[in-house]
C-alpha cells in the first residue's frame, strides 16, 4: 500500500502537522508513505502566500505512478486530488465558518472552490465530530502520542491560568486578557497567553506572553490551574487532548464542539455559559477552592483509551484498506 500524505505544516507546531507525523510515525512499518510538506516540496514564505505557493508547487509535481491513494490534510487543497487515485480528504476543525468569520464574504470564492474539490473525495474524515455528524463525514478524531507527553517535566514556576493559540480573531484573545484581569484582581491568579510574540502586547503583573516550543507548552500546561479556550469557533483541537494526558483542567467557552464533546464523553470539559468574561470567573474559583478532583484522572483515562496515536491510527488504516478493497 502507497500512500501520499499532503499537509504543509508536517511536523510542525500546527494541530494538523502534528496529526500528521504521528499518522505517518505509527503507520510507516504497515504503509508505504510519501510526504509532501512544506519542508519537501517548499513555499513562499510569507503569510498570505504560503498555502498558495505551496499548492502551486503541488500542483505542477508529479505523482508516482505507484501511489494507490492520496490522503490531503488541508481543505484548501482538495484541487490536488487526481482522477485515476483514491482520494482522502481529513477536514481539521469547521473551515467554513472559520473561514468566514476571518475573511467575510471575500471567501466565497474559496469556498466554492472547495466544495467542488469535495466532490472528487472517495472519503471525507473530520477530526471534530460536531462537524462530522452535521456534514455526515466520517468522525476519526485528533489524535496524540501519550508517551511523549509524560517525558516532559512540568515546568519549575507558580502556577497560572493558561491560553494556547495564534493572534487571530477567532481565538479570542481579547476575552481571555479580560478573563485574566479580572481573574487577578479578585483571586490574585497570574495567567500565561502562549503562541503570542512578546513585545505584541503590553505585559503587566497578570499576564505574560510567549512563543515556546511544544515541550514548553506542555510543561506549562503541566503546571497550569486551567487551559482556557476562548475560541468563536473550533474543531477538536489538539490542546484539548494534550491537556487531558497533562492533567489540567479545561474551561472553554460554549463551542459546539466541545459541548459535542461532552455529549459523548460525559461532562469532560467545564463549559461557560456564554462569552461574558464573568461567566468564567465561578469556574476558575472553584478550581482554586476545590481543585479538579477526579475529573483530570478520568480524562487522562479516556485520553489514553481513545485518543492515543496508537488506536486513532489504527481507524486510518481501516480506512485505506476498506477503499482499496484490501480485507487485512
Amino acid at each position: 500500500m502507497r500512500v501520499l500524505l499532503i499537509n504543509p505544516t508536517f511536523g510542525g507546531v500546527s494541530g494538523s502537522g502534528r496529526h500528521v507525523e504521528l499518522l505517518y510515525r505509527t503507520l510507516r512499518d504497515e504503509v508505504n508513505f510519501e510526504v509532501w510538506s512544506g519542508e519537501t516540496v517548499g513555499y513562499i514564505n510569507i503569510k498570505k502566500l504560503r498555502t498558495i505557493s505551496f499548492y502551486l508547487r503541488c500542483k505542477f509535481k508529479e505523482v508516482s505512478d505507484d501511489i494507490d491513494l492520496i490522503h490531503i490534510h488541508n481543505s484548501k487543497l482538495v484541487g490536488l486530488f487526481r482522477d485515476d487515485k483514491v482520494n482522502v480528504l481529513t477536514v481539521h476543525g469547521s473551515y467554513r465558518e472559520e473561514m468566514v468569520t476571518q475573511y467575510g464574504s471575500l471567501v466565497r470564492p474559496v469556498l466554492w472552490y472547495i466544495e467542488k474539490g469535495l466532490e472528487k473525495a472517495d472519503a471525507i474524515t473530520c477530526v471534530d465530530p460536531y462537524t462530522a455528524e452535521r456534514m455526515g463525514w466520517m468522525w476519526i478524531p485528533n489524535m496524540i502520542d501519550v508517551t511523549s507527553i509524560d517525558r516532559i517535566s512540568e515546568a519549575d514556576e507558580e502556577p497560572r491560568l493558561l491560553w494556547v493559540g495564534r493572534d487571530d480573531p477567532v481565538k479570542n484573545l481579547g476575552l481571555f486578557r479580560k478573563i485574566a484581569r479580572r481573574a487577578y484582581e479578585r483571586f490574585g491568579v497570574k495567567s500565561l497567553a502562549l503562541g503570542i510574540p512578546p513585545g505584541r502586547y503590553r505585559e503587566h503583573d497578570w499576564i505574560r506572553y510567549e512563543r515556546v516550543s511544544w515541550d514548553r507548552v506542555i510543561s506549562y500546561m503541566k503546571r497550569a490551574y486551567a487551559l482556557v479556550i476562548t475560541s468563536k469557533i473550533e474543531g477538536f483541537p489538539t490542546i484539548v487532548l494534550e491537556a487531558w494526558a497533562s492533567r489540567c483542567p479545561i474551561i472553554s467557552a460554549p463551542i459546539p464542539s466541545i459541548i459535542k464533546l461532552n455529549e459523548i464523553l460525559g461532562q469532560v470539559i467545564q463549559v461557560v455559559d456564554g462569552y461574558d468574561p464573568e461567566k468564567f470567573l465561578p469556574r476558575i474559583k472553584s478550581l482554586l477552592d476545590k481543585g479538579p478532583g477526579d475529573l483530570v484522572s478520568r480524562c487522562r483515562s479516556i485520553v489514553e483509551k481513545r485518543f492515543d496515536a496508537r488506536v486513532v491510527s489504527r481507524m486510518y488504516l481501516k480506512l485505506y484498506r476498506r477503499l482499496l478493497g484490501q480485507s487485512h
